[in-house]
């Protein structure tokens, strides 16, 4: 014997999943981590199709668990089998070398408590809201110019003729509005990080809100009252709270019971490899934002916090955007899933804890 363990041993001890799939799309092996995932035995998997094993929220990759000669990889995806979601995990499909007709699919669980969130340097996100310094000097000018162009034509202009001139106007702020936001996205300024209660930036943010819509916000609370403070820079997490916040509010006004939870948590799950840092950031304090609103819709899932998607038909898309870009600044992270016990939308942020003096 060489001392190499048998092939049976090795596929047992995979932390992630493992399934072949022959050239019929016939599922003919699953180690115990799939069966794990799957939660159910390799005997009722195996002889099934992979069309009705497994599931994902983009049909781009259902298609690609039957294409013979395709290898693929993706990063976060939300898979499904037998009709319930069974999480978000890292994908790879790729020909068997011994048989280029067969594939081996791994999958690889990302933690439910929270996920392992490592520095994502090539997100393609990051490059395209670079775009607003490049073009910000030439779209400001002559928006300027036509500000003042019907600024001063309004003087001119009889009273049932100005609303036009107004409409301009209006319109031209409303466009440097939106390139001023897209700015703070492209920014890379580095965050002024100190101990902050978080409890305090809550309660804040919520009479921020209420200030905003000119009424009381009924909101839940469930507080941890031993929580640390978190390393945060205490205005972009105003920022971050009061966007998430708004959404929710936004997301139950027109609910006849409409319910908005704010929980706060010291969890072990997550952490972080932060740029020009070897060790891993921990990220313990957690903030949930729930509502039982309509949610995000599931095709829309997996870009939510990507420049320019809205669910809202007056949205510009930036919000979350901006969000995610300032908790990256701060070392945090956010992440948006629906419950499965009560049904509600969540977000949650995930933060690091201060350092004690």
């Amino acid at each position: 014997m060489d001392g190499t363990p048998p092939a049976e041993q090795i596929l047992a001890g995979l932390s992630h999943a493992l399934l072949v799939v022959d050239s019929d799309h016939m599922v003919i092996r699953v180690n115990p981590a799939g069966e794990a995932l799957f939660g159910t035995s390799a005997k009722h998997l195996v002889g099934r199709r992979i069309g009705q094993v497994l599931h994902f929220s983009d049909p781009r990759l259902d298609g690609a668990l039957t294409e013979r000669d395709i290898s693929l990889t993706a990063r976060g995806v939300m898979i499904s089998g037998d009709d319930r979601k069974l999480g978000i995990v890292d994908f790879d499909i790729h020909p068997l070398a011994s048989d280029s007709e067969w594939r081996l699919i791994s999958l690889s669980p990302m933690p439910q408590d929270g996920p392992i969130l490592e520095n994502e340097n090539n997100d393609p996100s990051d490059l395209a809201i670079r775009a607003p310094d490049i073009l910000s000097h030439e779209i400001k000018n002559p928006l300027a110019a036509i500000k003042g162009a019907a600024q001063l034509l309004d003087r001119q202009l009889n009273e049932s003729q100005k609303p036009l001139t107004q409409m301009i106007t209006a319109e031209v702020e409303r466009v440097v509005n939106l390139l001023n936001r897209m700015q703070t996205l492209s920014s890379n300024q580095p965050a002024q990080t100190k101990a902050v209660n978080i409890h305090t930036l809550i309660d804040r943010a919520r009479r921020s809100i209420e200030a905003a819509t000119g009424q009381a916000v009924k909101i839940h609370d469930k507080f941890d009252p031993s929580l640390p403070d978190a390393l945060i820079d205490p205005d972009a997490m105003m920022q971050v709270l009061t966007n998430v916040l708004a959404n929710a509010v936004d997301a139950t006004k027109h609910l006849p019971d409409p319910q908005i939870r704010i929980i706060t948590r010291y969890s072990f799950g997550a952490s972080l490899s932060a740029q020009g840092q070897t060790a891993a950031v921990r990220l313990p304090i957690q903030i949930m934002v729930c509502d039982n609103g309509p949610g995000v819709p599931a095709e829309l899932e997996r870009e939510i916090f990507s420049p320019f998607v809205s669910t809202k038909k007056e949205g510009q898309g930036l919000g979350l955007a901006l969000v995610k870009k300032l908790m990256r600044d701060m070392n945090g992270r956010i992440r948006y899933d629906r419950g499965n016990q009560d049904e509600m939308s969540r977000f949650t942020l995930f933060l690091p804890v201060a350092p004690k003096n």
